[in-house]
């Protein structure tokens, strides 16, 4: 064998040699739980085996371990193609992810602190006790006008001539009258264009509320004793009425046990938005803030959009 063979020879094995050593050291330096590389990520033994128990198959006699390592491969590679390509900078993107991340946030740390909150029988009957007016129903009756029409322009006589108007309607009132409230009555003296036509009739009215009626009506209204019964004539800037009571009905207080449900429902959510609005006051109470309001200054707020704009698409 010439030199130049042994030579040759000499060389293949010294690199043979060499490949083997630079091989059992990347062993040694690889990390043992270290399955595969992927651009800049990793697959690790944990992350395989958190896969496998994700799909629930992880115990599975058939279960495919390449199969799988090439779906996390094609998944890794997509990953880090996508951060190659800036998707994970656009602000769409960022916009997601920071959602994501606030609703796991409050998943974990306000979500217990909501399914805490409770409201004890003894609660519930307290705020029943203490809103006793709002599950109250106040009186009501059901009332009938005539109504004529004065103004202080209106000369005396004239004023006179409609009293006297009024004065005759009333005692008609004061008789037996057929149809509803003061029946025909009204479309001979009402000048209340909305009621006229159904005997002086406006419904039922509530005590202690405000209507489009002088006080006064109202309350004349409420005084009279008897269904049937006819108020004197009253007097206001307005003009003058006379009322009869109709109908009536007193105040009512809503029983406990109907509204109980009810209670609990409104005063649980109460609770839960205030203990969210606890839980985000100590988040910002515990993060540092600084706010530069000179700059904040500097923004413009665009004009609001034309109303046409706003207008709902009608469907097609």
């Amino acid at each position: 064998m010439g030199t130049k063979q042994k030579y040759s020879i000499l060389c293949i094995l010294l690199l043979g040699i060499l490949g083997a050593a630079y091989y059992y050291l990347s062993l040694e330096k690889r990390p043992k739980n270290l399955i595969a590389i992927v651009g800049s990520q990793k697959i690790t033994i944990q992350d395989f085996e958190s896969e496998m128990k994700r799909r629930g198959r992880h115990q599975a006699a058939n279960f495919d371990k390449n199969q799988l390592l090439d779906e996390m491969i094609l998944r890794s590679s997509m990953i880090e193609q996508a951060m190659k390509a800036g998707v994970d900078q656009k602000q769409d993107f960022i916009r997601m992810y920071e959602n994501m991340l606030i609703g796991q946030y409050k998943k974990h740390f306000l979500k217990p602190k909501i399914d805490t909150v409770d409201m004890t029988a003894d609660e519930i009957q307290r705020y029943y006790s203490d809103n006793i007016q709002t599950y109250t129903q106040p009186a009501k009756a059901r009332l009938a006008i005539i109504y004529m029409k004065i103004h202080s322009k209106m000369s005396d006589a004239k004023k006179q001539q409609i009293m006297d108007r009024m004065i005759e309607a009333h005692n008609k009132a004061k008789q037996k009258i057929p149809g509803r409230g003061f029946g025909p009555l009204s479309v001979q003296y009402s000048e209340d264009q909305v009621s006229r036509y159904k005997g002086g009739d406006i419904g039922w009215l509530y005590e202690n509320r405000s209507y489009r009626w002088d006080e006064n009506i109202v309350k004349a209204g409420f005084a009279l004793s008897n269904i049937d019964d006819v108020s004197d004539i009253i007097s206001t800037d307005k003009g003058l009425y006379i009322v009869k009571l109709l109908d009536r009905r007193p105040s009512t207080v809503t029983p406990f046990k109907k509204v109980q449900a009810r209670i609990r429902h409104k005063q649980l959510l109460d609770r839960r938005k205030q203990t969210e609005r606890n839980f985000e006051k100590n988040v910002k109470e515990k993060t540092s803030i600084k706010i530069y309001h000179d700059v904040l200054n500097q923004i413009t707020v665009p004009e609001k959009t034309l109303q046409k704009n706003l207008l709902p698409v009608p469907s097609p």
